[in-house]
């Protein structure tokens, strides 16, 4: 057999202490989620010390690693059950009246202002592991382009390492419901999980009157933007550095200057929905466009374009 059960509680700590080093040293976690399995680790929490009673023998690397994602997933089992105290008050089903009650005071089309929401599993998946294949860090500045009541604004400092994390939405009232979260989770969640502030904000206003061309990693839940609201997005993404990510939903970027790396379905509120990976490029890119265009063209339920091109994947 090549495990062996560990019943002393200060054993299981020290094997969890040089694991938590291990995943920290190795990138496997984000700097953010290391914070909290350190915690959690001097807490003893009974779910987490449960991985620790069996463990590899001596070096064995697979099973090690299968330990590894074991803990992963109980921080981040962790970190969602944070994500919900904050929005205990605001959930989807509430968010959806309030959005629907306002979308025909507004100017734009009804479809740019459809409202769903991510769940926290398919954002970590597509943060914490996916745009980590891609080398995408989760720092600096990130910034959610309709951002609703903030779930992907909370979910990004709840799990990046990010300095600053800014939602810019037009419904005034969803606005004010996500300013009514940031309040909860900066006076409760944050002391509970015993992490250190990030600067949260949110702005009430256009997304194309903005700027956002300071952003590092940028999310867009885009399933129902109009082609016109897409494009126009694009034009002004140009101003990102070089390097700089962005995250769609359904809705590729099309543009020379972004390249399509990675996409593939995840479960949202609504149902599944094909998360884009882009990468700012430092030069135009005539294929990127053109890749991101058989996105962009796809009806649902068509073919995968995706798998004529190197660097897709999809599930």
């Amino acid at each position: 057999c090549c495990f062996r059960r560990v019943t002393s509680v200060a054993s299981q700590k020290r094997f969890l202490l040089s694991l938590h080093e291990k995943m920290v040293q190795g990138s496997t976690i984000t700097k953010r989620e290391g914070k909290v399995l350190g915690n959690l680790i001097r807490s003893q929490d009974k779910r987490l010390y449960s991985s620790a009673v069996l463990r590899p023998r001596g070096r064995k690397q697979p099973e090690e690693k299968e330990v590894q994602k074991e803990v992963r997933e109980k921080v981040r089992d962790h970190l969602k059950s944070a994500w919900d105290a904050a929005f205990k008050n605001m959930p989807t089903s509430k968010a959806r009246q309030i959005a629907s009650a306002r979308r025909d005071m507004h100017d734009t089309s009804t479809g740019d202002l459809t409202y769903g929401e991510i769940t926290f599993n398919s954002f970590f998946k597509i943060f914490c592991e996916d745009l980590k294949t891609h080398g995408v860090k989760l720092e600096g500045t990130f910034y959610d382009l309709g951002s609703g009541t903030g779930r992907g604004v909370i979910a990004a400092a709840l799990v990046g390492s990010f300095n600053r994390v800014c939602g810019i939405e037009t419904v005034g009232p969803l606005h004010d419901a996500a300013v009514s979260v940031q309040k909860e989770y900066e006076s409760h969640v944050i002391p509970d999980l015993k992490l250190s502030q990030h600067e949260v904000a949110f702005v009430h206003g256009n997304l194309l009157r903005a700027d956002w061309s300071d952003a590092d990693v940028i999310f867009i839940n885009s399933t129902c933007f109009s082609v016109k609201l897409m494009e126009n997005i694009a034009k002004q993404a140009v101003s990102l550095r070089p390097g700089a990510c962005i995250v769609t939903l359904t809705r590729p970027i099309v543009s020379p200057y972004f390249d399509l790396l990675e996409s593939k379905k995840y479960l949202m509120s609504w149902g599944d929905a094909t998360a884009h990976i882009h990468i700012r490029t430092s030069k135009p890119q005539p294929h990127a466009e053109r890749k991101a265009r058989y996105w962009s063209n796809l009806k649902p339920g068509k073919t995968d374009y995706g798998a004529l091109f190197d660097g897709y994947s999809s599930a």
